[in-house]
């Protein structure tokens, strides 16, 4: 009787296409979305390009042999900065109007810089320029305060580049603050599987619809009822987060890590904690079905917005101004597990996460089951 009732259950959820449009096909299409916008900048370090770059071939450049070494620093070794052309003024300015290198560097009493626009190459030659203007600056006061520093290793010194800190990764895994976008929105994508979970309690009552009223009168047990639908929308959301997490992972390439079996573990429990959600909304509130959708889809898309999925930051913010809400947020705490999976060797985090969500999701089917058993019918 029981397997009966499961897949009637499922074949009638089934023919939902309004809930398997925003549990399914929205989630795909927004992912989509994301890696049209994020996708250059996912790989925007594995495609890095020397700024090209010219340099005024006058007196000047040719007498200052210091600055003239630091150029062909930047533009020569293993991971080069800059693309140097040493051209006169005239042939500078005409590949600066035609757009083949991004600046001109004129050296005279001072070293100036000419651009037609400003971007991120323009940027990236400002910063050497500053950087090296700033390193000449010290090296003429430690020259001014101690004459022989040049005998003593001064500028072999420079040549050498000495780091105060040391990088310490928590895994094998680059950090990239991009896929934290995807992570909430696989979260939204299982919050929005509340949406089944109120679909089944609208189909039991018997104020809200024709079915509700049919079910009510039936000889079947309603708990055995209750579960069947909850594990058919259990079925069908998990798939539907499964099919979103394959396709970001496989088709648009984001980085799930290497532990698959907690990743689908997590997919599991942000099922169940958007079906509990829904559930219990639909079971506590006694409005129509519009309301409680509104309720829901406003719910979803805040807990979402909270865990980055508009402002990647957000997460942060909300955790250094008022931690409490990322303890108790849904969205914040999947979009967590996933990350913390992804950068840190050990679970602890990941666990932590897992465990409130389940608290979270055992509260709110308990409170579900209070709100169902106590609803009674009159008969007329």
């Amino acid at each position: 009787m029981f397997l009966f009732l499961y897949t009637s259950r499922v074949k009638t959820l089934l023919r939902d296409k309004d809930n398997l449009f925003w549990t399914l096909m929205f989630p795909l299409l927004l992912a989509t979305f994301f890696y049209i916008a994020f996708g250059s900048i996912m790989n925007k370090s594995e495609n890095f390009k020397p700024v090209p770059t010219a340099v005024v071939n006058n007196e000047a450049y040719i007498n200052n042999t210091y600055f003239a070494d630091a150029l062909k620093t930047a533009s020569t070794g293993d991971n080069p900065i800059l693309q140097l052309s040493v051209l006169n003024r005239e042939q500078a300015e005409k590949q600066l109007e035609s757009g083949e290198i991004s600046g001109i560097i004129t050296v005279s009493d001072t070293i100036s810089l000419k651009v037609k626009q400003s971007g991120v190459n323009q940027s990236i030659i400002k910063a050497f320029l500053d950087q090296y203007l700033q390193t000449e600056k010290e090296v003429a006061a430690i020259l001014k305060a101690n004459p022989d520093a040049a005998n003593q290793g001064l500028f072999n010194a420079l040549g050498k580049h000495i780091s105060c800190t040391k990088e310490i990764s928590f895994s094998g895994a680059d950090p990239n603050p991009m896929l934290n976008y995807f992570y909430a929105l696989i979260a939204m994508a299982c919050l929005y599987g509340s949406f089944w979970g109120m679909r089944n309690t609208t189909d039991m009552q018997a104020n809200l619809s024709a079915l509700g009223a049919r079910r009510s009168v039936a000889p079947t047990h309603k708990m055995a009822s209750v579960v069947s639908d909850g594990l058919a929308a259990l079925t069908i959301l998990f798939a539907e987060i499964m099919i979103t997490v394959c396709y970001i992972a496989f088709v648009l390439g984001a980085d799930f890590g290497t532990r698959w079996g907690y990743v689908v573990l997590t997919c599991f429990i942000g099922c169940v904690t958007g079906i509990s959600f829904g559930t219990f909304v639909g079971s506590a509130i006694r409005k129509s079905e519009g309301v409680k959708t509104a309720i829901l889809l406003g719910f979803s898309m805040v807990m979402s917005f909270l865990a980055g999925l508009m402002i990647g930051d957000m997460k942060i913010m909300i955790a250094q101004k008022a931690p409490i809400l990322n303890l108790i947020n849904p969205a914040t705490l999947l979009t967590d597990a996933f990350y913390s999976l992804y950068i840190y060797e050990s679970l602890d985090r990941f666990f932590l996460n897992i465990g409130i969500l389940s608290i979270i999701s055992l509260g709110l089917t308990a409170g579900s089951f209070v709100f169902i058993r106590r609803e009674r019918y009159a008969s007329i």
